[in-house]
């Protein structure tokens, strides 16, 4: 049986950026953290209390990203959710993925926030359960890139956590003109608004994983990758 993990012994954090100095922007992303906060705080849901639930819209510097996920991660016993969307930016050589602030520039991966240094400070933390959602597209960064969207994945995958990343090459298939949210997290969204009938009680990463994946591919969109450590 699934436990849901609780709520006061859990922490999220959820980072977007949907503005830009240099970068297409993407007004989607604003609508993510509003609706995922709300999803995750609400009592059908999670029912995390608001201020476990801290919400960074545009980052201007990686500290204050990486600041807030350790307090998060100090502070959870329980679980650790980490929420990402924006675009994301690959180091050509080594083929390492960078998350974008709002004075990220194309083609120069140090002006964003390395994942890898993410991923430490979640892996720093007390939480027995750590969850990390990368909802990113990587318009115009995958030329050049030789080894592919799945290589990347896997390194980004978190030892004894569960990661789900969205990582399309086109900024079509990320953000649907005329729809609110990105293609991934507005599936995902939907799930945990509307739950799945006859699923699981509460759900799983699982259950979540596979009714996304399916729906994207209905729709003919970009599909999740998910790497997971067995804590979730």
């Amino acid at each position: 049986m699934t436990v849901l993990p609780e709520p006061a012994a859990s922490r999220a954090v959820l980072i977007g950026t949907s503005r830009y100095d240099h970068l297409e922007p993407l007004p989607a992303v604003a609508n993510n953290l509003r609706a995922l906060a709300a999803a995750l705080c609400a009592p059908h849901a999670w029912g995390l209390a608001p201020e476990h639930c801290t919400v960074i819209e545009n980052p201007g510097s990686a500290v204050e990203v990486l600041d807030a996920v350790r307090a998060a991660a100090e502070e959870a016993t329980d679980a650790l959710l980490v929420y990402v969307a924006g675009h994301g930016l690959v180091e050509q050589r080594r083929g390492e993925l960078f998350l974008s602030l709002t004075g990220s520039v194309r083609q120069r991966s140090y002006t964003g926030l390395a994942y890898a240094t993410l991923r430490d400070v979640v892996l720093d933390g007390r939480a027995r359960r750590r969850v990390m959602l990368l909802d990113c597209c990587l318009s115009r960064e995958v030329p050049g890139f030789v080894d592919g969207v799945e290589a990347l994945i896997d390194r980004s995958a978190i030892e004894g956590a569960c990661l789900l990343a969205a990582v399309p090459d086109n900024s079509f298939a990320f953000a649907p003109p005329g729809e609110p949210h990105t293609a991934f997290t507005g599936e995902l969204l939907r799930l945990l608004n509307d739950g799945v009938p006859g699923g699981p009680e509460p759900l799983d990463l699982e259950t979540v994983y596979a009714r996304v994946y399916a729906a994207l591919g209905a729709r003919g969109r970009p599909l999740p990758h998910k790497r997971d450590g067995g804590t979730a």
